[in-house]
C-alpha cells in the first residue's frame, strides 16, 4: 500500500509535470501564457509547495522517532546472588550467597588448610539500602526503564502553511505595487477626447531576515546516549519554526525581525460592537476585503480560547452550529474558509486574509542545522555547539487583503 508520503510525492510530480506541460504548450505556440493558464500554474505550484512543506515535516517526525528508537537501549540487569532475595544489608546478601555458604561447609568439614578465599560474590553497588527492603526501594528489584525521551510538547504550526512560498538568491525580495489608481472611464461621443485613466507604482523592499538559535552540550553527552545529536536537530529546527510563525504573524519589522502581517500599512481592521457575534465580525471582514481589496479570502487565523468559543455557540434548542462534538465532516473552518488556530495570534483577535494570492514567503536558504567546537572555550571545555538557523523574507503585494477582527470578547 502506498505511504502517505509517497502519494505527497507522486502528487508533487504531477502536478510539475502539469504546470510543465502547460507552459511548453504557450512556448511551442510562440506566445505568452493566457490569464487561465497563469491561474493554473499558480495553483500548481502553490499546492507543490504546499504538498513539498508536507513531506518535510514527514521527514523531520521521522527522523525524531529514528532518534528516540536508536536510544532505546536494554535494561542492565545486576545478576541476583543466590539467596539474597529476602537480604536486608550488604552484610546479609554476603551471608546467604552461595560462595558464602560453600565456604561454611568446608570450615565445617576440617577442609580448609593455608591460605583460602571465598571467592567473588558478586552484588549490586546500591549505597542506599536500608534495613527495611520495600518493593518500592529494594536495591534488587530493577526499574523498568523506557526508552526514549519524553519531549515538552509546542504548539503546532499552521501560518507558513496558509502563505504561498518561494525562494530567493538575493538579501532583499523587491516588489512592484500598486500605490494608486483613478479610474476615468466613461462614454464618450463620436470625436471626443477619452478621458484618461491613471496608474501610480511603487517599489517595496522586504529584507532577507534570519532567524536562529544554538544548543551547548557536552561531547560526552553526545557520545553516551545514541541519537541524541538527531533529537536535538529535531527540536532547535521545532525552536526556529517557532519563532518564524510568530515574527510572521507578529513580528515588528524592526531589524533583525520580520514584519508580519499584524504590522502590515494598509490592513483593514473592524472592531466587534459589545453583543455582537464573532461570527458576523468576521464576514464583515471577509465582506471588506471582497469591497476593498477586490480578492477572495481564503483563510482565518484565532486563538485557541476564541476558536473554542466560536465553535461551541449554540442555538436557542441548544444545538450547535457547527454540528457538535461527533460531527467531525464540519472540521475546522468558517464561512467556507479554513481556520487555522494557533496561539502565535494576541487573544481576541482574529487575522482575515487572502493568504495563498496576496502574500508569500520567500526564504534564502532552507533551515539548517550544524554543530561545531570552535565557539568560545568549548575546544577545551569538551563542548559542542549546535546550531539551526534559516533566512528568510515575507512579502505581503496587497495589505488590504487582510483585516483584523478585534475585541472578540467584547
Amino acid at each position: 500500500m502506498q505511504s502517505a508520503k509517497d502519494f505527497l510525492k507522486a502528487e508533487i510530480d504531477r502536478k510539475l509535470a502539469a504546470a510543465s506541460s502547460i507552459t511548453e504548450t504557450a512556448q511551442k505556440a510562440a506566445r505568452s501564457l493566457t490569464s487561465d493558464e497563469k491561474q493554473q500554474v499558480e495553483t500548481l505550484i502553490t499546492e507543490v509547495n504546499q504538498f513539498k512543506a508536507r513531506v518535510q515535516e514527514m521527514e523531520d517526525n521521522e527522523r525524531i522517532a529514528e532518534a528516540i528508537e536508536g536510544m532505546k537501549r536494554p535494561t542492565n540487569q545486576v545478576a541476583e546472588p543466590a539467596g539474597v532475595k529476602d537480604a536486608t544489608s550488604f552484610g546479609d546478601m554476603f551471608v546467604k550467597s552461595s560462595a558464602f555458604q560453600n565456604l561454611q561447609g568446608a570450615f565445617k568439614s576440617g577442609g580448609l588448610t593455608g591460605n583460602w578465599t571465598s571467592g567473588p560474590v558478586e552484588m549490586p553497588n546500591f549505597f542506599d539500602a536500608k534495613a527495611t527492603v520495600t518493593s518500592t526501594a529494594s536495591p534488587i528489584v530493577n526499574p523498568d526503564v523506557r526508552g526514549g525521551i519524553e519531549p515538552l510538547l509546542m504548539r503546532q504550526l499552521t501560518i507558513a502553511d496558509l502563505l504561498a512560498t518561494g525562494t530567493t538568491d538575493s538579501s532583499v525580495v523587491r516588489y512592484v505595487q500598486e500605490a494608486t489608481n483613478t479610474n476615468a472611464a466613461a462614454g464618450v461621443l463620436e470625436g471626443d477626447l477619452k478621458p484618461e485613466s491613471t496608474i501610480t507604482f511603487a517599489n517595496v523592499d522586504e529584507p532577507v531576515r534570519k532567524i536562529a538559535t544554538f544548543l551547548p552540550i557536552t561531547d560526552e553527552m553526545l557520545e553516551d546516549v545514541a541519537q541524541l545529536r538527531s533529537y536535538l536537530d529535531g527540536r532547535l529546527r521545532l525552536f526556529v519554526q517557532h519563532e518564524e510563525e510568530r515574527q510572521l504573524l507578529s513580528g515588528t519589522g524592526t531589524a533583525p525581525q520580520l514584519r508580519g502581517l499584524l504590522n502590515r500599512t494598509g490592513v483593514q481592521t473592524v472592531a466587534k460592537g459589545a453583543g455582537a457575534s464573532p461570527i458576523d465580525a468576521i464576514y464583515t471582514a471577509m465582506t471588506n476585503i471582497r469591497v476593498n481589496a477586490l480578492v477572495e479570502p481564503d483563510g482565518i487565523v484565532m486563538h485557541p480560547t476564541n476558536w473554542a468559543a466560536v465553535r461551541t455557540q449554540k442555538d436557542a434548542n441548544g444545538q450547535y452550529y457547527g454540528g457538535g462534538p461527533f460531527a467531525g465532516m464540519f472540521g475546522d473552518n468558517l464561512w467556507g474558509l479554513r481556520v487555522a488556530v494557533t496561539a502565535s495570534i494576541p487573544v481576541n483577535t482574529a487575522l482575515v486574509g487572502a493568504f495563498a494570492t496576496q502574500a508569500q514567503v520567500f526564504r534564502r536558504n532552507g533551515l539548517t542545522v550544524e554543530a561545531s567546537n570552535s565557539h568560545s572555550d568549548f575546544f577545551q571545555r569538551n563542548l559542542t555547539a549546535i546550531r539551526a538557523e534559516e533566512r528568510l523574507a515575507l512579502a505581503v503585494y496587497r495589505p488590504a487583503a487582510f483585516h483584523t477582527v478585534t475585541a472578540l470578547n467584547a
